[in-house]
């Protein structure tokens, strides 16, 4: 399975929970995607991107994985924040900090672009057979999907 960096946006929160119910369903039944970190984010009306701890809590705990953390703070995001839920993260995770040149500006500025003010976010580091059942999920949310290549 190919390891996938996935941001899925959303125009509500709510929206963007139920997707990641979904997200979480389909990891569970093992079918070809797997979750390894995932949270929740929405750009404020500064345009400034804020963690939703407490919907993110629900979902896969206070761990984020490196990538995801890095890709919060290019969007401006909180960094001190990041670094504090970043601890204890996998060393899997921990060795893809190295691999930062895999977030190329034109990827967090098409993410940035597409992650309106009030927009939501779900940042999803996971392996993925085929993106089909995530592209279906987010499809039928009305949400609109970006991902970047971990391998």
């Amino acid at each position: 399975m190919a390891k996938q960096l996935i941001v899925a946006v959303f125009d509500s929160v709510d929206i963007a929970q139920k997707a990641g119910h979904d997200f979480n369903a389909i990891s569970e039944k093992d079918d070809g995607f797997h979750i390894e970190s995932c949270v929740l984010v929405q750009k404020n009306a500064a345009g400034k991107v804020i963690l939703l701890d407490s919907e993110t809590r629900s979902f896969w705990g206070a761990v984020i994985g490196a990538l995801s953390g890095s890709l919060i703070g290019m969007l401006g995001g909180p960094l001190d924040a990041v670094v504090g839920l970043t601890v204890g993260v996998s060393a899997g995770a921990a060795a893809d900090a190295v691999r930062m040149d895999i977030l190329d500006r034109e990827f967090v500025e098409t993410v940035s672009s597409e992650l309106f003010p009030s927009g939501v976010a779900l940042i999803v580091e996971a392996k993925e057979l085929t993106p089909f059942a995530v592209d279906n999920v987010v499809q039928g949310f009305g949400g609109k999907v970006l991902r970047k290549s971990l391998d």
